[in-house]
C-alpha cells in the first residue's frame, strides 16, 4: 500500500502537525518548518522539537519531511531576493536538521526574464551556498533538495524535464538532489496522464531525461486547468481534467508507490476534505500489489 498523506498546519508549533496528521487519516505528512509567507522565523524552541518527534511515532507518521517557503527564489532577477533566499534555505535546511526530517522541497524559482541558462546557473550556485552555510553549523544530517516539477507560469524554471535533469547533473557532486513530482504542475506543462498510453509516454519520457528513481516525494493534485496552460490551480481528487484513470496508474505503478504520495487539495476548516481525498486515492490501489 503506498505511504499517503497531506500537507498539514503547523499553527501553534511543529510538533502539533503529527496529530493533525493522523486526524486526516495520513500515513506521511508534509509541513512549512516556518511561515511560508515571511522571511524571518522564530528558532525552534527545543520543547518543540522534543514533541515533535515524539508525537510522530505517538501518532503513527510513518515520515515526515518540509515544504520550503514559497518567498524562496534561488534565481531572481532581484540580486537581494537571490541572497536573502540563500540565506533563508540555508536556514531551512538547518531547521529541517534539527527535526531529522529527510526532504525539503523546493521550487526552482523564477527568472523574471533573465533565461533560463542563467536562471539554471543561479540555482545551482544558491544551492550549493545553502548547503555550505547549513553543514557549517548543523549538528546533524542535512536535508536532500528535493526540486519540485512547476506548471510553467511565467517565467518559472522546472515545468521541462531537462531543467530538473540538469540542476541534478550540475549538484549531485555536492548537493544531495531529487525530484518531487506534482501531478496538477506536470499536467499543468503539457504531459498527459489521463490514459494508459499518455501515462506511460509521459513516465517514459521523465526516466529517459531525468530517471524516475530521482523521484523521492510525490504531490497527487487533480488540475482545475486544461493540460498544458501553464496555470497551478489545485483540484479535489477526481473534481478536475486529470480525473481518476491518471491517480488509478500512479497509485499502482510499482515503480514509485514506495516513495510518500502527499495531497495539497483544497482545504476546509475541518479534515473532512482532506479525509474525502485520501479515501478516493486508497480505493484505487489494487490489492495484491502494483502493477508496473
Amino acid at each position: 500500500m503506498p505511504l499517503l498523506g497531506a500537507h498539514v498546519s503547523v499553527a501553534g508549533g511543529v510538533d502539533k502537525a503529527p496529530e493533525r496528521g493522523r486526524r486526516a487519516t495520513c500515513d506521511v505528512i508534509q509541513i512549512f518548518t516556518k511561515s511560508n509567507v515571511q522571511w524571518q522565523a522564530r528558532p525552534l524552541g527545543s520543547e518543540h522539537h522534543r514533541h515533535f518527534l515524539a508525537n510522530l511515532g505517538r501518532f503513527g507518521i510513518r515520515m515526515a519531511f518540509a515544504h520550503a517557503c514559497y518567498l524562496i527564489n534561488l534565481c531572481s532577477a532581484d540580486p537581494a531576493i537571490r541572497r536573502r533566499s540563500r540565506f533563508a534555505l540555508a536556514a531551512e535546511m538547518m531547521r529541517c536538521s534539527m527535526l531529522r526530517l529527510p526532504y525539503l522541497v523546493l521550487h526552482p524559482g523564477s527568472h523574471g526574464g533573465k533565461g533560463e541558462r542563467t536562471a539554471l546557473k543561479w540555482i545551482v550556485e544558491g544551492a550549493q551556498w545553502a548547503m555550505e552555510k547549513a553543514a557549517a553549523t548543523a549538528s546533524g544530517a542535512l536535508p536532500m533538495l528535493l526540486f519540485e516539477t512547476t506548471a510553467g507560469q511565467g517565467t518559472s524554471m522546472g515545468w521541462r524535464f531537462d531543467h530538473l535533469a540538469e540542476i541534478i547533473a550540475r549538484l549531485q557532486a555536492t548537493v544531495p538532489t531529487g525530484v518531487c513530482f506534482d501531478t496538477c504542475h506536470v499536467f499543468a506543462a503539457g504531459y498527459d496522464l489521463r490514459s494508459p498510453e499518455a501515462y506511460e509516454q509521459t513516465m517514459a519520457e521523465f526516466n529517459r531525461v531525468v530517471g524516475l528513481h530521482y523521484i523521492k516525494v510525490l504531490h497527487l493534485n487533480d488540475s482545475r486547468c486544461r493540460l498544458g496552460l501553464h496555470l497551478d490551480r489545485h483540484m479535489h481528487i477526481n473534481r478536475g481534467e486529470i480525473g481518476m484513470e491518471g491517480f488509478r496508474m500512479l497509485l499502482n505503478d510499482s515503480r514509485l508507490n514506495d516513495q510518500p504520495m502527499i495531497i495539497e487539495t483544497p482545504k476546509g476548516k475541518t479534515p473532512a476534505l482532506d479525509i474525502a481525498n485520501l479515501r478516493r486515492l486508497r480505493n484505487l490501489v489494487v490489492s495484491g500489489g502494483a502493477t508496473k
